[in-house]
This record gives structure tokens, sequence and C-alpha cells, in this order.
């Protein structure tokens, strides 16, 4: 956009005020920098330069305060939406900015997260910084916010105290979609209409209850993305043909992967999902094909961006029914008719991309109900809606409702739940906790609220150890060590916040493998010590001694025989083709064997390709064990460590590493949400195009987002950056680097003293 007029924090430029801004924004995603939550929450302290014995206890005292009760090397990958908001809310408090500006910051929490304000206000007073917050829901800050602020068509509509602006202006705000203290939103629409009584668990419940059978029921279902980490197992619900049900639950508790599961976009892991449609069809959807999907069940993602698919809001609205085969005569009027009841008539045009977090959220539900399903799957249907268009989407699902739809909600709302919950189901009473889930989540305080205060903290471990002793070395098998001394320890450190604040001490992860205890960079330069000769030499005496030794030496790298194997497969192809293509066309030495036009095989030939077979596994093995599951946090710490390169590329890489990782998961969504679309059954070409554009359009979006957060949190601020995580070279890695001058020298030696050492080219 463009600007007029100055604008100055502190008396100085934005610009020159990095880091004492902190800028919580919508997208949960594009708030997250690196890949672990200790790292992320430090990030900002570490680019302000704060102490490294400061940084650890801060970082657990605003976790704390937040909420976030997952262990420090938690990966961030695995986060919940409202987790992500959490953290990014945690990154900020940390820093202690002096002005903080909040963007809707309780839109993916949990009602127990909305409580959690009082965080925010508690730093506020200590630090005395000043809050803006851009928010929808007044009720929720009633109790912080000294002035309030209505912008209106571009201009300033009222401005002063709360309470003063409350009873001059209190009907032109609710007018305007503002939540209002004390309003009862739901009591605009009604409650939800009452349903005979069920088992919240759904397993014994009578199909007689409302004289219809269930359109859908799961049994002894296990949901989850890795077969070996269930997020959640044992689920037995049913749910009955027509009626809206709503599922709540902590942050993490597996909310959404339930969601995809019943909507035939994610495959159980274990027990069964049996849909009933109206013809009579049934089976798990995850079975079905896209179009068979179309018509009967339908889904809105919490990501709604996923399920964008056109360039026009008029268009995307089109696609469901286009795919159904309505003539565009009959899909005119149905267009407009959802965008008239959702609000977005004047975005006909638009790209759905550049509207608001709203207004995407209701593009996603339009989408999903006018292709007329039986069953609408939604998660968070009413993120980032203000007072009108809430009440507009609750009346639009109520009419689905009484066409005999069937709703099944994701939702932290408490007045949606209110409105539109005829079965309410915590699922955290469903089931039980597999290993794939963020540890420490609160029972929903929709279901059943929990006093906080007594359910204890999760323990966080090892988030304080230097760059390799972090628990990533138990849970993928990668560590990178350097040693903590005593008097820079953040366990110590954490220890001694433990007292202040009531935050756990630290403790250490267990390693795996002798490579565990090296530092990633040791690492690195042992490839290149133990790999550079074999590149100039030829003969395969070398190449042989040097294969035979580090064979004999992976078992004590801590890969396991799979995973090598696995990774060693490429080579177990390519090294073949490089010797045959030497064989065949090496120039002739010795006697020749066979000849046909330029190959030929002789006895040069085949010593040479001997040579090259043994040496491209000779170069490839190394490379297998010293950079297996090496953390790309790690490395980062030790190359401004240790190789003092400069900060700035080194955690734009970092940054840039989790981006790459996260555009796998985008692929995947893209699918699910193609497939949910009614349009997943197109060509393997035409939907790879298709879905090639749309994840080059995430990435840039994201990394547009991602340079904003790095920014806003002191990136590339003026002075000296501080590192939360020592990372140092030890004893270990001097092992290491000379184990890898010896390989090299042993075998060049042998290929001396045997007397067949040759150099590339001679």
């Amino acid at each position: 956009g463009e600007a007029t007029g100055t604008l100055t924090v502190g008396g100085v430029a934005p610009a020159d005020a990095r880091g004492r801004v902190g800028l919580l924004m919508q997208d949960p995603e594009a708030q997250v920098v690196l890949a672990r939550v200790g790292d992320d929450v430090a990030f900002g302290m570490e680019n302000l330069g704060i102490p490294r014995e400061a940084i650890w206890p801060r970082v657990e005292e605003s976790l704390s305060a937040v909420g976030l009760d997952v262990p420090l090397h938690h990966s961030t990958t695995e986060l919940s939406g409202g987790q992500k908001q959490r953290l990014a809310l945690a990154s900020i408090l940390a820093m202690g900015p002096g002005l903080l500006l909040l963007d809707e910051p309780t839109a993916n929490l949990d009602p127990s997260g909305v409580a959690e304000v009082p965080a925010v206000e508690a730093v506020v007073e200590r630090t005395g910084a000043t809050m803006v917050v851009v928010e929808h829901r007044v009720d929720v800050w009633a109790s912080l916010v000294d002035r309030v602020i209505v912008v209106a068509d571009g201009r300033i509509a009222a401005d002063g105290p709360l309470r003063e602006v409350l009873d001059q202006q209190g009907d032109a705000l609710r007018e305007r979609g503002m939540w209002l203290p004390g309003d009862d939103v739901a009591a605009e629409v009604g409650p939800a209409p009452e349903v005979a009584p069920a088992s919240s668990e759904g397993a014994e419940e009578e199909e007689g209850a409302r004289g219809a059978t269930p359109i859908a029921r799961v049994t002894d279902l296990s949901i989850g993305y890795d077969q070996d980490a269930p997020v959640r197992s044992g689920i037995d619900l049913t749910l009955e043909r027509g009626v809206s049900t709503c599922i709540v639950g902590a942050n993490g508790a597996g909310k959404s992967t339930f969601a995809l599961t019943l909507a035939g976009l994610l495959p159980p892991l274990a027990g069964t999902v049996e849909v009933e449609t109206s013809d009579g069809t049934r089976g798990d959807p995850h079975e079905w094909s896209s179009k068979q999907l179309l018509g009967r069940m339908s889904m809105v993602f919490q990501e709604p961006e996923y399920q964008f698919l056109a360039s026009t809001v008029a268009e995307e609205l089109a696609i469901g029914p286009r795919a159904a085969g309505m003539s565009e005569e009959e899909i005119a009027p149905l267009v407009e008719e959802h965008m008239d009841a959702l609000g977005l008539a004047k975005l006909a045009r638009a790209n759905p991309m550049t509207l608001s977090g709203g207004e995407k959220r209701r593009l996603s539900v339009a989408t999903a109900l006018i292709s007329a399903p039986e069953l609408l799957i939604l998660d968070e249907p009413t993120f980032g809606q203000d007072r009108g268009t809430w009440l507009g989407l609750v009346r639009l699902l109520r009419a689905a409702l009484e066409r005999g739809v069937t709703l099944v909600s994701i939702t932290h709302d408490p007045a949606f739940v209110a409105a539109m919950g005829q079965r309410v189901v915590d699922l955290g009473a469903l089931g039980r906790r597999g290993g794939g889930e963020s540890r420490g989540c609160a029972e929903s305080a929709l279901a059943s609220p929990i006093d906080e205060a007594d359910s204890g903290r999760a323990s966080r471990t090892s988030v304080g150890s230097e760059s390799g002793d972090s628990a990533d070395a138990a849970t993928n098998g990668n560590a990178t060590g350097t040693e903590v001394p005593a008097d820079d320890a953040p366990a110590s450190a954490a220890t001694a916040g433990a007292a202040r604040t009531g935050v756990p001490t630290l403790s250490r992860a267990p390693r795996r493998g002798l490579l565990a205890r090296t530092n990633p960079v040791a690492r690195v330069l042992a490839l290149l010590v133990a790999t550079t000769p074999l590149l100039i030499t030829i003969d395969p005496v070398s190449a042989g001694v040097a294969l035979a030794l580090e064979l004999a030496l992976v078992p004590l790298s801590g890969v396991s025989a799979r995973s090598f194997f696995l990774k060693a497969t490429p080579l177990l192809l390519a090294a073949p083709l490089g010797a045959l293509s030497m064989l065949l066309y090496a120039s002739p030495g010795g006697h020749v064997y066979w000849s046909f036009g330029p190959a030929a095989v002789s006895d040069h030939s085949m010593w040479l390709a001997l040579g090259i077979g043994l040496r491209m596994c000779a170069l490839v093995v190394p490379a297998i064990a010293l950079l297996d599951r090496i953390d790309p946090t790690d490395m980062g710490d030790g190359l401004a460590q240790i190789l003092h390169l400069p900060a700035r590329p080194v955690l734009a890489a970092l940054a840039g590493a989790r981006m790459t990782s996260l555009m796998a998961a985008d692929w995947k969504a893209l699918e699910r949400a193609r497939r949910a679309r009614g349009v997943g059954d197109a060509s393997r070409i035409r939907s790879f195009l298709r879905g090639s554009f749309s994840l080059l359009v995430f990435a840039l979006r994201r990394s547009g987002k991602l340079a904003t957060t790095m920014e806003a949190r002191g990136f590339g601020a003026a002075g000296r950056r501080t590192w939360a995580r020592p990372s140092r070279l030890r004893a270990a890695d001097a092992v290491l680097l000379l184990v890898a001058i010896a390989l090299p020298s042993i075998a060049l030696a042998v290929s001396v003293i045997a007397g067949t050492f040759a150099l590339v080219g001679r």
C-alpha cells in the first residue's frame, strides 16, 4: 500500500526502532521462524543482544505465561494453529518490547488461551509498554484497554475511553460488527434446536433417538500422520443425520486431524470410519474418489487459502457446482445467493488470495456449502469474523441444517457452540492421547473447565542445552554436541528461574551414537577431509581400502541399518552405471576383450571401472553417516560461532530451510483441498501444474510475511547479536577429525605400497 505523512516510534523512524516493537499477525504459520519451540522464542532476544544467561529463564516464563506446555525441543511444525499463535505471542513477550501491536491475537486460541490475556497485561504492567490491539472482540480486552479507537470507512469514527465510547456509540458499533462486553450474540439467533440426549462418546447412542440413522460412525479410530506416532487413538463416535455437532478441545488435541480423517482426506491409522449417504452408499470416504465425495461430503479447512483454485471470488464459488454438472444458467444465481448471504458480493471480481482473513474464511465456507453436501465438516468456521458476518454465517449454517445437512464443526467459539451445538463433543474425552501430539494440553474449557493452576505444567527438556544436546538427539537420532560449561548452562539458569517463576528445571536428553556427541561443523569438515583425497585419485586399491574402513565405522555413527540402506539405494544404482560407462568408454589398454564401435572392454577399462565404482561408494558412505539428521539450527549455530560467518545470511538460510520443509506439507494440503472440492481426479500433469503454481504463490506470500516477522523480532538490528546455544568444538570433534584424516591417509598409503597409486587423468 501507499502511505503519506510521518510515523515515528519513540521519536525515531520504525526502521530504526527494530526490536522495540512486538508484532503479532493473524497468520500463525508465518510467525514461526525456527524449527524448535525454545529456539523460536529465543530468536528475538538473541537479535537484541540479551545475555545468554538471561534468555532461557525468559523463554520459560513467556511460554508458561501463554500456556504453551510443550517441551522446548518440540518441533514447531507439529504445533496446531492455536499453539503457533501462543508461540508467537510468547516470542513477543519474551523480548519485552516498548510497543505491542497485536492483530486479533486470540482468534486461534481455545477458551483457556483467551483467558491468558492477563499474561499480556502482566507484561504491560511490568515493562510499561504501550499496547495496540486490532480486534473485533472488545469484550476480551475490556479490562485492559484504556482507549478505544474505532476505524470505519477509512477514518476514525470514535476515540476515547472504553466506557465513554460504548455509552455514546454502542448501537452504532454493534451495527459495524463490534463484539461488545455483555452482548450475547448467540441469543440473537436463538439457541441450537434441541435433539434427544445422547452419549458424548457416541459409542452407545440409540440410533432411533431422532428417528434417523447415523450418517457417520467411527470405531476404535486412530488418527495422525505417522503410523508409529498417532495423535489420538481409540476414538468411538456416532454422528446423527441432520444434527449439528460441535467438536471442542484444547489446542493440539487433534481436532483438525480428526476432521481431515472424517472427511476422507487422511487415511485412518487404525480403526474404521464409515459414512452412509442418502443414496445408500456406505463405506470409508477415504476410499471414494474426489468426484464421489462431491455432493456427499465437503470440508472447510483451518487454512482457507488451500481451498482456493480460481482467480476471482465468483469463479471460486462456481467450481463445485460446475464439477457437479450444473449448467451455467443454474450456477450464476446460486453464486450470487451465497455471495449475498456472506457479504462477499462487492468482492466478486477480487482475487481470493487478496481478501482479509475473515473474508477468506467466509469464502471457504461458501465454497463448501454451494456444493450441497449431505455432511459438512468445518474447521474453525467463525475465525476472524466480526459480529455482523458471524451472525450471517450462523444463519446460513442454520438454513443448511434445516435443509437436512449434517454439520460437524471444530470450534473454540463458545457463542458458536451455543448457537449451533446440538451435540457438543470434547475430543479430549474420547480415546487416548498418542505419541504424535503436543504434550501438556489441558482439556477444553468449553466442555470440561479445569483449574489450570492445579493442572501442572509439562516438563520441558534440554532446550537450554547448547547445540548438540537437544532432545532431538533422542527423538531423531541427532545431536550436535558442544559441552555446556557451568557458567553458560541454560539449565542452571533455568533452575534459578524456576525458583522465581515456578518454571520446572530443565534436564538433558539421552544421546544416541558416538556422532551425536560431535558438532555439525566438525562433521562437515570431517567429510571434506575424508573424501577430498579420493577425488584426485583413480586406482581401485585406495578406494577399496577407504570403503572397507568406512563400512567398519558406520555402526559407530548411530545410523540404523535400515536407514543407511534406504539412503544408499540411489548409490546402488549410480555406482554400477558409473562403472559400466567407464568399462565401455575408457581408453583401452592392455588386452582388448571386446569392442563394438566406440565401446571396448580392455584390461585398463576394467581396472578403471572397478576404481570408479568403489570410489563412488567410498565418497557417498561417509556422507550418509556424517550428515545423517544434522539439525539446521545447530548447524547455523556452529557456522556463526565456530566459523564466524555473518549472522544475517546464516539465519536467513535457517528460515529458508524451514520454509522449504513446509513446502512438502503444503503440497499434501493442496492435494487434500482439491480432493475435497471435487477436482482431485484431474490428470496428473494438470494437477501438478496447478499445484506447482499454488505452491509458488504460497511460498512467495509466506516468505514476505516471514521477513516481516523476522524484522519485527529484531533481525538485522544494530549491535552485537548473542546466541542462546553456545556451539564449540571439543574433544569428540578432534577425534572425529583425526579419524577423517587417518582414513584417506591409510588408503593412499596402501595403494602406494601396492604400487597401484594413480592420480586422475594419468
